[in-house]
């Protein structure tokens, strides 16, 4: 496997390096996991290739690796990202979208900043989103994240940039915290007002909401949820799932009813992300669904709920010295305290064995004399026949 085989697939498929003939997936799995100077060798095989045909293979690869988890063609798509043709860059950059190389960060922030192309622009901002989230996740420098957030900040605020990429780069931005981040999410909202029908600055914002997790954004959201607008329900179902509670799976399940599908899908998803035994039970009674759809996504919901309730499985057990150190802020300073004599319990009222405790008897009101509690049988109160009884025997 790797570019030899590839090579030989493809010339026994062509005649001619340039020829415009569909590239068959079984020549495309010999890539899977080539390094980097097999991809710089296979940069310069393409060359003379056609543009379509070239753009046709980076296509068809980000869809094999979409298919298929075990594909992997960060080499080749790192190549491609250098590429002087902008379909190229953009397929590029979205084929390495599942990638955490933290070296990706700084090409992704180049091409927001200076590429020439606004779908690679946009490309690049969906791959910062999650660059963003691993930030947020301390899984990047706390240098690069500062960097990282005011670049994204910067777009944003670009006021000759397009809708589009502003758009994209908010929702990227709004997982970071804090009240600067809150209010472009805020301004990002208002200005979807002022837009056509489509309302993408809006649903943008919505979708932030949800990223940022804030509660202040339920107010938002549950209004969004009867927009006549469904891409605006659809991202408002999404985000009560990432900041909602189990008290709005019933604003869930309503969206069952919706006209559109991937509406209600939404819905279904979210009450995965919510979780919890009302959240299952609802999940499993969505099984029954006539909407084949709805049918999947409870199934996927429902093993993203198990997947979340086997985590507490995942921690690894406390040493003793851990424990001891976690409970010793509930100890006694006084280690004397804890051990107590006899005389202490006497103190406290209490009586060695040999004597009687006389803590449960009780006072005769009229007469203002102790006297045995009537709940405690003794010798007596059994009397003499039934001792003699006992004895005989």
């Amino acid at each position: 496997m790797g570019l030899p085989d590839f090579l030989h697939k493809i010339e026994e498929e062509t005649e001619e390096p340039g020829d415009l003939e569909v590239i068959p997936f079984s020549a495309l799995s010999e890539l899977s996991g080539i390094g980097k100077t097999d991809a710089q060798e296979l940069t310069d095989y393409l060359s003379y290739w056609s543009p379509e045909r070239v753009r046709d293979l980076y296509a068809r690869l980000t869809s094999l690796m979409e298919s298929d988890l075990r594909m992997e063609f960060d080499a080749v798509f790192i190549e491609g990202m250098d590429s002087d043709d902008a379909t190229i860059r953009a397929l590029s950059v979205t084929g390495l979208g599942e990638s955490t190389d933290p070296s990706l960060l700084r090409h992704l922030m180049r091409l927001l900043r200076d590429d020439d192309a606004e779908d690679v622009r946009i490309a690049a901002a969906l791959g910062l989103a999650r660059m963003a989230t691993l930030a947020h996740e301390d899984k990047v420098p706390a240098r690069q994240a500062v960097e990282l957030q005011a670049t994204l900040t910067d777009c944003f605020n670009d006021e000759i940039e397009t809708s589009d990429v502003r758009r994209r780069a908010l929702e990227a931005l709004a997982i970071f915290q804090g009240e600067a981040i809150e209010a472009f999410i805020e301004i990002g909202y208002e200005e979807g007002e002022d837009e056509d029908e489509d309302n993408e600055m809006r649903q943008s914002a919505i979708h932030a909401m949800g990223r940022n997790s804030n509660p202040k954004w339920l107010e938002f959201i549950l209004i969004e949820l009867e927009s006549a607008n469904a891409a605006c329900r659809f991202e408002a179902a999404t985000a009560l799932g990432h900041v909602g509670s189990e008290q709005h799976l019933g604003a869930l399940l309503d969206l069952m009813d919706d006209e559109d599908i991937e509406v209600q899908t939404a819905a279904v998803r979210a009450m995965g992300y919510i979780g919890g035994t009302e959240a299952q039970r609802t999940l499993r009674r969505l099984l029954t669904s006539a909407e084949p759809a709805v049918v999947e996504a409870a199934k996927e919901a429902l093993s993203y709920i198990e997947i979340e309730d086997m985590t507490m499985f995942d921690q690894e057990p406390q040493t003793t010295e851990e424990v001891a150190e976690t409970a010793q802020p509930f100890l006694p300073e006084d280690e004397e305290n804890l051990y107590i004599d006899d005389a202490d319990l006497e103190e406290l009222g209490f009586h060695s064995p040999g004597e009687r405790d006389t803590s449960l008897d009780w006072v005769d009101e009229d007469e203002g004399l102790w006297d045995d509690d009537p709940l405690t049988i003794t010798d007596d109160d059994l009397g003499g026949a039934g001792g003699s009884d006992q004895q005989e025997r």
